[in-house]
């Protein structure tokens, strides 16, 4: 797939505007949206766990090798995610999604997007080879961004910084549409974001109660022998007998017959199937009442078959969204981004190994543009 992916490329028109750069992805090869096979291809050649990393965020500290900001399953919880038994949960059913919204203070976009302690990973990391690829830096969620593209409706705005063999992906905020999800300034988004902040906290036990902390997974994706991405997920809980990660979802319904809602199951997917391992938990709400009204468990070979299989309608907007169309898509685009900060960068220089700065946009007609910024953009680590 990667020398495929390589000849795609070579084939692209660059368009050049002395600092502005831009490849047309629109004509990505992919499988056809129809076509599903019984089990989703990956999106890495191989991906590692390499270290956990705990976020003390009343002390604004991170501590490598960590994880202690890592919530577990209730006891419960966790009998139900293993084996499915709802009577172990029935005691949760009714419960009110909202309880504790007045009280609650999400986590500060500059807390969510800080970087610094995989700054701190890199600068202890022993890696012989890297001088041989290009190593992609961010946060999971800029990843699904970027990867959802072809499924959105919405142009993707981030921050390039190259250092050394390093691609740092920050968000661009001054080009964004602004405070998203629990941040927005739609109380009635805030209140929806918020019913899956409620549900951690109703399904999970702090490791240490009286801190307020994240815990993030540092992973290592290989895409090819020349390039690579190392990012950072922010991982909501630990089933504890099996000893493996799961994500914490609340929603009112996940009807395939919706684009929307296969939209959403794609995300989740997508979320989902960029690390080693994890399973997915679902809380499902009353929409009216915003009442707990059941549990949902899924693997994510079985999550995949929920929305990619033949009996559902297929839609011909949006790829049908198709789990393999988003891997393809995601291994050209990230072909691409190489492409041309590569072909922009003098190379064996000192100019090379300092810090170049880009304003990198993906359209919602899938142009890929890349523009050279003159100083260091806000909000970074640099």
């Amino acid at each position: 797939m990667a020398n495929n992916l390589v000849s795609q490329l070579e084939g692209l028109r660059l368009a050049d505007r002395a600092t502005e750069w831009e490849i047309n992805c629109k004509s990505f090869k992919h499988t056809h949206p129809s076509q599903m096979s019984p089990q989703p291809r990956s999106f890495f050649t191989d991906v590692e766990e390499l270290c956990g990393l705990t976020q003390v965020l009343d002390q604004d500290k991170f501590t490598l090798n960590c994880r202690d900001g890592l919530a577990l399953l209730k006891d419960d919880v966790s009998c139900f995610v293993r084996d499915g038994s709802r009577s172990s949960v029935s005691n949760y059913i009714g419960h009110d999604m909202l309880e504790n919204y007045d009280t609650f203070t999400p986590v500060s976009v500059d807390q969510l997007e800080d970087m610094r302690g995989m700054q701190q990973f890199i600068a202890q990391r022993n890696d012989k080879d890297k001088k041989s690829k290009l190593t992609v830096v961010c946060s999971r969620h800029n990843m699904i961004d970027l990867i959802m593209a072809p499924f959105s409706d919405q142009d993707i705005h981030l921050n390039a910084i190259h250092y050394d063999g390093y691609l740092y992906l920050f968000p661009d905020r001054q080009a964004g549409a602004g405070s998203m999800g629990i941040n927005s300034e739609d109380p009635r988004t805030r209140k929806i974001c918020y019913t899956g902040f409620e549900l951690e906290h109703l399904v999970t036990k702090a490791k240490e109660p009286t801190e307020s902390s994240a815990f993030y997974s540092i992973v290592c994706g290989k895409i090819d022998s020349d390039l690579e991405c190392l990012f950072k997920a922010e991982m909501d809980a630990l089933e504890p007998v099996s000893n493996t990660y799961t994500e914490i979802k609340c929603s009112t319904g996940l009807k395939t017959k919706s684009s929307h809602h296969r939209k959403k199951l794609l995300r989740m997917w997508i979320q989902t199937s960029l690390i080693p391992s994890t399973t997915l938990l679902i809380g499902l709400r009353d929409p009216y009442y915003n009442q707990l009204t059941t549990f949902e468990r899924y693997t994510r070979a079985q999550l995949y078959r929920k929305f990619n299989n033949t009996n559902l309608k297929f839609l011909p907007q949006k790829y049908n969204y198709n789990a393999n169309v988003s891997i393809e898509w995601f291994r050209h685009l990230f072909k691409a981004i190489q492409k041309l900060v590569e072909a922009n960068l003098v190379p064996d220089t000192p100019e090379a190994r300092s810090h170049t700065s880009f304003k990198l946009t993906v359209t919602k007609t899938l142009m890929l543009k890349l523009r050279k910024l003159d100083k260091m953009p806000p909000n970074t680590i640099f």
